[in-house]
């Protein structure tokens, strides 16, 4: 199969694994398939301590309700905030919890004219990679860049870690070894942050 024809079945599986889930008598946490909103929450948490945010241009990607933005502004971090995701009913949903902030329904993985080839200081993409697709370890290698070609300095990215099984088979866990070397030949800096869950590490890569 080739990586063209591949595409169609990636987006489909994310979508018809979140669309159904959106409703807003659901908690969040539960829309997104999260074990907890506590979880959710520390990634954001590993976020803001690592990567200077206020003030910036920041995408969110696999932005999901936007729960992001409500975190930062509980934490008086002001940013530019765009999120994307290829889930148009979530999408929908963030446009109305959040009214003030950009959305857009884009697959930046696919399309490289997604965002107008736009740049952002600052990328996040968390748990977005986490779904089994089926091709995760060759995604990566078409993810991480894509999402590096829309940063002018940084990228985090958060995954479940493979020293723990993904407890579930619609999930994916990945070695962080094998993600730091996609990485780093294209970046100046690359940092592993993997003491916070067991089940978890972030990456952060400067370009």
């Amino acid at each position: 199969m080739t990586q063209n024809e591949d595409k169609p079945d990636r987006t489909d599986r994310i979508k018809w694994h979140y669309a159904h889930r959106v409703h807003p008598d659901r908690a969040h946490f539960d829309i997104l398939d999260w074990a907890a909103p506590e979880t959710q929450q520390l990634r954001f948490e590993i976020l803001t301590k690592n990567v200077a945010l206020r003030g910036q241009s920041l995408l969110d990607v696999g932005c999901g309700l936007g729960d992001l933005v409500t975190y930062l502004e509980k934490q008086n971090v002001s940013v530019d905030y765009t999120g994307v995701d290829v889930v148009e009913q979530m999408v929908e949903r963030a446009e109305h919890l959040h009214p003030s902030r950009r959305f857009e329904c884009a697959d930046i993985f696919n399309n490289p004219a997604a965002l107008d080839g736009e740049k952002f200081d600052v990328v996040f993409c968390s748990g977005a990679m986490n779904l089994d697709l089926g091709n995760n370890l060759e995604f990566a290698k078409v993810a991480l860049p894509a999402m590096l070609s829309h940063t002018r300095g940084t990228l985090a990215v958060n995954m479940l870690h493979a020293r723990i099984p993904a407890g579930e088979p619609q999930y994916f866990a990945y070695n962080p070894d094998y993600i730091l070397s996609i990485l780093k030949p294209l970046c100046s800096e690359v940092q592993l942050l993997d003491d916070y869950l067991v089940n978890d590490f972030t990456v952060i890569a400067k370009i």
